[in-house]
């Protein structure tokens, strides 16, 4: 009675809104503000009734979410986004009237959980937590991506997602037969741990024949059982990794995302010295016959595997491109005795096709082994190929490639004898993660390790088939959205990038900011300070901590 009770409560809100507004504008705060009829941030709708008014909405229609937690939909626990709609979340609780800009540099997230009664595990065990797609969850959809408008979600972060049965439907987000656009979102804590491994293998983000972009996003601390890519997967429609129609394969783009800590890990203990480490694809994966991955400018760190690509496992006729990424610390378990199964950075299948561009690949020296056949990159097959636009910094690479035109170039930093191995030592010094002014962390090279020409790697770049997402790559920014420097490094971070200028509501200028009255300015130690929500930002936006 109580679900239905909240079910015509919500579609009695959505039609209410509509009379009201005329427009398919909504807004909401977790526990609502003033009247509560969603037409203005000081009357906006309590978050109980989002979800189901969310999974009812149609192509066009706006939310907007104040910052805080958001439970789903009452009636099937579960939150379904439909395709077309914008979802922003994050916005400050200052926030008036009906302004809907924001500078997500800021910080500003809206939580969805799957921890829903607060014990610190979640409660979406067969199912994942949030369904994007034509029809249902345990639908196969028949729909083709490219029929459907593109979904865009900002500012939302999705954690704490369990999922203990079922391969490759995902324990949070589930894309199928979508168009998505992920902005300033982060994947936190996701899990699909199980007591024998015959299940699990679910990333945080599971693309199935889709069509998924995300820039300024977080993956961190997610776990997939056994093997397969804890932050994300990427399949063709239907799951099919034998079908080679290129109609049924998916494209899933990163830029400016932060991979940190994100592990397949393994409940079974024969393997010796495992630490309970998963097989393959510890961080990402595309399957056989998947599609098309892009990282530009990702930093992918701290990632555990037990072979095969800790940092991305690309499969068989896979497409994958690197361009402007830093590869820090993913280490194979398994070395030596299985050559086919490393790569600690990347493990290319046969025939897949990789693309290498101003990439920093390296491990520490006590796991790069020139002279075994472990290697931080690995080229499977003699149909694997490996091009290269050059400025790459990798350490012990295993290239088996015979394919025309593929290998490394002149201006790339590729070891030939055991004395030339690049490491995280050599390259990286004592430098550490840590953050540097941007919504993630970055590690900054030693530029004697890793100078590289910009211009050089984009006219090289401009020949490669990069189809549509030449439109949306920015090579002239770092990970931190900062102006690359004229003299520049490889990798995802410039330490001597120029820093994006102060963006807030319509504002121009640091005095209209200060007019609005939601920020301060003072004068701490000589520097000009901002205040806002009891945080400190200085004369660009960025915060000080």
């Amino acid at each position: 009675m109580r679900k239905f009770f909240f079910a015509v409560l919500a579609l009695t809100l959505s039609t209410s809104l509509m009379a009201q507004t005329d427009v398919t504008r909504y807004f909401f705060s977790p526990n609502g503000n003033g009247e509560g009829d969603g037409t203005s941030w000081e009357n906006a709708a309590a978050g109980e009734y989002l979800g189901a008014t969310l999974a009812a909405a149609e192509p066009g229609t706006e939310f907007y979410l104040m910052e805080g937690n958001y439970a789903p939909d009452v009636n099937t626990n579960m939150w379904a986004i439909p395709q077309g709609i914008v979802l922003k979340g994050g916005f400050p609780t200052t926030m008036i009237g009906t302004k809907t800009s924001y500078n997500y540099a800021l910080g500003g997230q809206s939580v969805f959980s799957a921890d829903l009664d607060n014990d610190g595990k979640g409660d979406n065990t067969s199912y994942a937590f949030v369904y994007i797609g034509e029809g249902t969850p345990d639908e196969k959809s028949e729909a083709y991506y490219k029929d459907w408008l593109t979904t865009e979600i900002w500012g939302i972060t999705f954690r704490d997602g369990l999922r203990l049965d079922s391969k490759y439907w995902g324990n949070m987000v589930f894309v199928q037969a979508a168009q998505v656009d992920f902005h300033f979102c982060r994947f936190l804590n996701n899990d699909s741990q199980t007591d024998d491994d015959t299940n699990g293998s679910n990333g945080a983000l599971e693309i199935w024949g889709s069509s998924v972009r995300c820039f300024d996003c977080i993956f961190r601390d997610n776990i997939t059982a056994k093997g397969s890519g804890a932050a994300f997967q990427v399949r063709p429609r239907q799951s099919a990794s034998s079908s080679t129609d290129p109609l049924d394969a998916s494209i899933a783009y990163f830029e400016r995302c932060e991979f940190r800590n994100n592990i397949a890990y393994s409940t079974l203990t024969s393997q010796p010295g495992s630490e309970k480490w998963g097989t393959y694809g510890g961080n990402s994966s595309v399957s056989d016959n998947g599609g098309t991955v892009y990282y530009v400018n990702c930093l992918i760190a701290d990632s555990k595997a037990w072979y095969r690509g800790v940092g991305i496992r690309v499969g068989t006729n896979a497409k994958a491109y690197f361009i402007c990424n830093t590869f820090y610390n993913n280490p194979c378990r398994q070395r030596s005795s299985r050559g086919s199964n490393n790569g600690s950075a990347v493990s290319a299948g046969t025939g897949s096709k990789n693309y290498f561009a101003g990439n920093i690949m390296v491990e520490y020296a006590a796991n790069d082994d020139f002279t075994s056949s472990d290697a931080v990159v690995f080229i499977q097959a003699a149909s694997t190929a490996a091009y290269s636009a050059g400025y790459n910094v990798l350490g012990t690479v295993m290239n088996n490639s015979t394919v025309t035109g593929s290998g490394f170039l002149a201006t790339d930093n590729y070891p030939t004898a055991a004395s030339e191995v690049n490491t995280i030592e050599s390259v990286f010094g004592t430098n550490t993660i840590a953050n540097a002014g941007g919504v993630s962390d970055v590690i900054a090279p030693l530029p004697a390790a890793a100078p590289m020409d910009l211009v050089s790697v984009q006219t090289a770049i401009a020949a490669w088939p990069i189809d549509a997402m030449a439109q949306v790559m920015d090579l002239t920014k770092d990970q931190r959205g900062y102006t690359r420097a004229a003299a520049t490094v490889a990798g995802s971070y410039d330490p001597n990038g120029v820093a994006p200028v102060w963006e807030d509501e319509d504002l121009t200028g640091l005095d209209e900011v200060i007019a609005t009255g939601r920020y301060e300015k003072v004068v701490s130690d000589g520097q000009v300070v901002i205040l806002r929500d009891g945080k400190a930002y200085n004369m660009v936006g960025q915060e000080l901590k």
